[in-house]
């Protein structure tokens, strides 16, 4: 008897169980699923762009981005950019830049990696015979050896902004890292100068929101980037670099180049020759920066086409 009531019992008992079972699925099967949402952990390639963010249109006013290629004399090393954001009037100081908002035809020709003990003053020297001023993004070792070319650069002029020590990419560094690569660059150029460095630019464009703040608020200096780029690392031709960047060029401009390369530095006289005679005026970065408005205040002024500059005299320094 009592194996026949079991026998009878175990099917029911089977059947409901399966029953509970079906009904709980549905029952999760019609309930809200929960939402996933991924975060970003790393923030330091998430930073707002400034002007024409590497090569496009200007805005208000808003922090520089990660430039969209890497550069370097030896480094092909490459990464995106984020699109352009609006920096709000609340946000603070703008504290990097690729481009300025201007009212004129100014531009800043700028140069990494330097000072070269040969062809840096051999720069210098085409600099000085149009009365052209420009940024030296010096690298602390170089100018821990050649501080009379420091010297000189201040003397004639032209501006210097810190370009790390020794040329690594700063985002992967850890903060003793960053801060001897930018302190001991510093040192340099203020012991050879007596100048304070007001303004720096990243190895290959690397760096973040983080980072920016932390030379802006550590060191005061500015970021600087770039809207031209002839890729004169990469393309050692002295006519492509000119014609790059006399195309390239336009006001607000922050034009970047390389005077540790032979090419780079062949092709300045008819860069700087072609772009007098478009009507540019060549002003350092502090100085562009010191023009910078909000978009919408500047009437966008191409420049007036000028006569031919006379040739340099032979020798001038």
């Amino acid at each position: 008897m009592k194996r026949l009531i079991t026998a009878a019992i175990l099917p029911i008992a089977f059947f409901c169980s399966c029953q509970s079972a079906r009904t709980q699925n549905q029952s999760q099967a019609s309930a809200p699923q929960p939402q996933v949402v991924v975060v970003p952990t790393d923030e330091l390639s998430r930073e707002p762009s400034v002007g024409p963010a590497t090569n496009a249109g200007a805005t208000a006013a808003a922090q520089a981005t990660p430039a969209q290629e890497l550069r370097g004399d030896s480094s092909d090393m490459q990464m995106s950019l984020p699109p352009p954001a609006t920096q709000t009037a609340s946000a603070g100081p703008r504290i990097s830049y690729n481009s300025c908002n201007v009212n004129g035809p100014y531009i800043a020709m700028t140069f990494d990696d330097g000072p070269n003990p040969e062809l840096t003053p051999k720069l210098l020297d085409m600099l000085k015979a149009r009365g052209i001023k420009a940024t030296f993004f010096v690298v602390g070792q170089n100018a821990a050896q050649y501080p009379e070319i420091l010297k000189r650069m201040v003397a004639e002029g032209h501006e210097i902004g810190n370009h790390s020590w020794s040329h690594p990419a700063l985002t992967k560094l850890g903060v003793d890292g960053v801060k001897k690569q930018i302190e001991s660059t510093n040192a340099a150029i203020e012991q050879a100068t007596g100048q304070k460095v007001t303004v720096m630019r990243p190895p290959y464009g690397a760096t973040s929101q983080i980072l920016n703040r932390r030379y802006y608020d550590q060191y005061g200096m500015k970021v600087i980037l770039w809207s031209v780029d002839p890729l004169d690392w990469k393309y050692r031709n002295s006519a492509r670099v000119s014609a790059q960047i006399i195309q390239s060029a336009h006001p607000g401009a922050i034009i970047l180049a390389h005077d540790i390369h032979a090419t780079t530095v062949g092709a300045m006289p008819e860069t700087f020759d072609a772009l007098l005679a478009k009507g540019y005026k060549f002003v350092t970065v502090s100085e562009l920066i010191a023009m910078d408005q909000p978009a919408q205040l500047v009437k966008r002024e191409e420049p007036k086409p000028q006569s031919a500059p006379a040739a340099p005299a032979q020798g001038a320094r």
